[in-house]
C-alpha cells in the first residue's frame, strides 16, 4: 500500500475528534460499520459531530433509503467507490417562499385565528395569540411557544384550517 492509500484508509478513534475529516465523508460514497457486524454502504448525507449519528441514504432497487445510523453504534467509516449503476441521491432545492405569498398566508391565518375567536396582535411580522408566536412563513413549523400543549392546539388549528380557506 503506497502512502496515498495508507492516508485514506483512517481509523475512526483517531478522526471521531475531528471536525474537519468527519465533514469530508459527506456527501460522498462510504462503508459504515456497526456494531454486531452489520454494514451500511451508501451516500452519507450528514453527520452530526457531538454524538456521531450519521445519517445515510443508501441505494434499494433503483431508489434510496434514508437510515440514521446512532452515533454509539457505529466503528468505522471508509470512503469507497461506488459502481458505475450506482448515482448519488438527488436533492431537491428548497424554495423560499416570496413576499406575495407570506402576506396571503399571514392574511389567511389572521382571519382564522379571529373566524375561531382566538384574541391575535400583531407586532411586527409576528402573529401573537396569547404567549404563542406565529412567525413567517407562517406554517406550522414557524410556531414558536414554552408551553408545548399550547403549541400543538395552535398547529392542530393551523392544520385544520381548508387550504381554500378566503379571508
Amino acid at each position: 500500500m503506497d502512502e496515498d492509500q495508507q492516508a485514506l484508509v483512517r481509523n475512526f478513534d483517531s478522526v471521531k475528534d475531528v471536525p474537519e475529516i468527519l465533514l469530508s465523508y459527506v456527501n460522498k460514497f462510504v462503508k459504515i460499520q456497526v456494531i454486531k457486524n452489520r454494514c451500511f454502504t451508501g451516500f452519507l448525507h450528514s453527520i452530526d459531530p457531538i454524538s456521531l449519528s450519521v445519517i445515510i441514504s443508501v441505494p434499494h432497487e433503483g431508489s434510496y433509503r434514508t437510515t440514521v445510523i446512532p452515533g454509539h453504534a457505529v466503528q468505522d467509516i471508509q470512503e469507497e467507490t461506488p459502481s458505475d449503476d450506482i448515482k448519488p441521491p438527488t436533492r431537491k432545492p428548497v424554495t423560499e417562499p416570496t413576499e406575495s405569498d407570506k402576506s396571503q398566508r399571514k392574511a389567511q391565518l389572521i382571519a382564522w385565528f379571529k373566524k375561531n375567536l382566538l384574541p391575535l396582535t400583531e407586532n411586527g411580522d409576528d402573529l401573537i395569540i396569547g404567549n404563542v408566536s406565529v412567525l413567517p412563513p407562517y406554517s406550522v413549523k414557524d410556531i414558536c411557544a414554552e408551553n408545548l400543549v399550547v403549541s400543538m392546539q395552535i398547529r392542530k388549528l393551523m392544520e385544520s384550517m381548508p387550504p381554500n380557506f378566503q379571508v
